[in-house]
């Protein structure tokens, strides 16, 4: 893969920070079911111009637009039969970024994959019309990972895996394509300091009485997956707070490269009455780490072992130009996290 020099002489990997943000912010409108996955078709333009900036900013690695483009989430907008298009096309404007902006540079293109689904217009719950069987979602998730394969993505990202049996499924499929894999989890830090899988309840985001199944231990997530595989394995989409005691359970149990990239959205509990409400999605007004707080959040992990850096939802160009600002070149040795 492009990046194994760097990986095995232990420099600083630097990964893109939040798509979904950035194309926002350029005026492209998201989608209530399939998020910023429409942009790819709608706004191309923007996509290329998000990929390009992170780049010029020192990324040495950019994500294609596809967290929300497997075919049960595209579903929800009516494009499942456009899955493969808009899996090709999300490739073919990162590579045509790269392309532009780096052409003589190792910068890699992480072909993104999650377990999401598609959600209900206004609400935050999935929507019950598009959410497949077991034998469907193992069908979604080889055809997308193949796809981003044969359209020439360097490697596959899973994104916000948060449970054991759907993390499964997506993991089994992307390690089938014989590329390399990253594993990205999400974790919560509960009340009682438990660390477990992405919690909505626990985040502000639902209330209790729309609270989802309860979340699993992180370690138990952690455990599971390693079994399937997987060649890096980080913290990903979680609060700054929660990253850190995700990354000690990460550590305990992984001793492979380890990459971290926390969102900065708002964890603020809703009110009773608008619970469940939730607009078209938007990310522009949720930031409320700033960059100078991620940054030295994200120099003091690479201190202490993690290798590979950057930012998830809320997190702007701003935020990677000061995080890059105060990064070593190299990464510092394996030690606790906190």
């Amino acid at each position: 893969m492009i990046l194994d020099e760097q990986i095995a002489r232990g420099d600083v990997i630097v990964l893109d920070g939040a798509t979904g943000t950035e194309i926002e912010r350029l005026g492209g409108k998201m989608d209530s079911a399939a998020w910023c996955a429409v942009a790819n078709m709608n706004y191309p333009e923007k996509v290329q111009q998000v990929h390009e900036a992170y780049m010029r900013a020192g990324a040495d690695v950019i994500t294609t637009n596809t967290f929300a483009t497997c075919r049960h989430v595209l579903a929800g907008a009516g494009l499942d039969n456009d899955t493969v298009a808009i899996n090709q096309q999300a490739v073919k404007l990162a590579r045509n970024a790269r392309d532009a902006v780096a052409p003589s540079r190792p910068v890699a293109i992480a072909g993104s994959m999650s377990n999401t689904v598609a959600w209900q217009p206004g609400f935050i719950s999935p929507d019950p019309r598009f959410i497949p069987s077991e034998r469907q979602e193992t069908a979604n998730y080889r055809e997308m990972a193949n796809t981003l394969a044969d359209s020439g993505v360097d490697f596959l990202i899973l994104e916000m895996m948060l449970d054991i049996d759907h993390a499964s499924r997506a993991l089994e499929a992307a390690v089938g394509t014989g590329l390399p894999v990253w594993v990205g989890i999400s974790c919560s830090l509960e009340d009682d300091g438990a660390v477990v899988g992405w919690d909505l309840a626990t985040q502000g985001r639902i209330t209790a009485d729309h609270r989802p199944p309860l979340p699993l231990p992180l370690g138990e997530i952690i455990d599971a997956l390693q079994k399937i595989g997987g060649d890096v394995f980080g913290i990903m989409h979680s609060t700054v707070g929660a990253t850190t005691p995700g990354l000690q359970v990460l550590c305990e149990r992984w001793t492979g490269p380890v990459m971290a990239y926390p969102e900065t959205m708002r964890s603020t509990q809703l009110p009773a009455d608008q619970a469940d409400r939730l607009p078209t999605p938007s990310f522009l007004d949720v930031g409320n780490v700033s960059p100078d707080i991620f940054a030295e959040a994200c120099r003091g992990w690479v201190n202490q072992g993690v290798q590979i850096i950057g930012g998830c939802c809320g997190a702007t160009i701003e935020h990677m130009q000061a995080m890059i600002a105060r990064l070593p070149a190299q990464v510092g040795n394996r030690s606790p996290v906190g």
